[in-house]
């Protein structure tokens, strides 16, 4: 782990807060630390307390940040290095994605590619449209418009007897 005050050694003292109910650990390496107690034994008050109101502010922010459930990545880590951590963060990070997706992508659901040999091949062409049809009925009945679900049924029957009629 590195030191949380120079970002630059290796973190080999832990100092605890203890604010109330909060407890906050900073870890900081050897430099940063005597840094640390010079200025306190200096007399440097505030820079030393300014140094714990840091690790205070930074835990209270950290506190109210959105967090994977699967992987613990934070928000505010996937802003800084731009990965996500697991498959669940796109779950657990969807409204802040969403925005994000659409700036760039232009659209939040992915859209693929069709491979030649499915463009080319008539019958794949015709099952993704039975599919298609199949879920959209499903949806209209769900949604007791059933109107609108006789009529995809019925384009469903006509395409698969023209699917039928066309088979070798």
């Amino acid at each position: 782990m590195l030191c949380e005050e120079c970002n630059k050694n290796q973190a080999t003292v832990s100092i605890t807060v203890t604010s109330g109910e909060d407890m906050n650990t900073r870890h900081l390496c050897p430099e940063c630390m005597k840094k640390m107690e010079l200025s306190l034994a200096h007399g440097d008050i505030q820079s030393f307390l300014s140094s714990i109101l840091a690790v205070l502010s930074a835990s209270k922010t950290e506190k109210h940040q959105p967090t994977c459930t699967g992987c613990g990545l934070t928000y505010s880590a996937f802003e800084q290095n731009g990965r996500l951590g697991c498959a669940q963060c796109y779950m657990d990070f969807s409204e802040q994605l969403k925005p994000l997706l659409q700036r760039i992508h232009g659209r939040t659901q992915h859209a693929g590619r069709v491979p030649a040999s499915f463009a080319n091949n008539p019958q794949k062409q015709i099952q993704k449209q039975c599919d298609e049809l199949r879920q959209k009925m499903d949806e209209a009945v769900a949604s007791e418009n059933f109107e609108d679900a006789a009529k995809y049924r019925d384009e469903l029957r006509a395409l698969s007897e023209h699917e039928e009629a066309n088979l070798p």
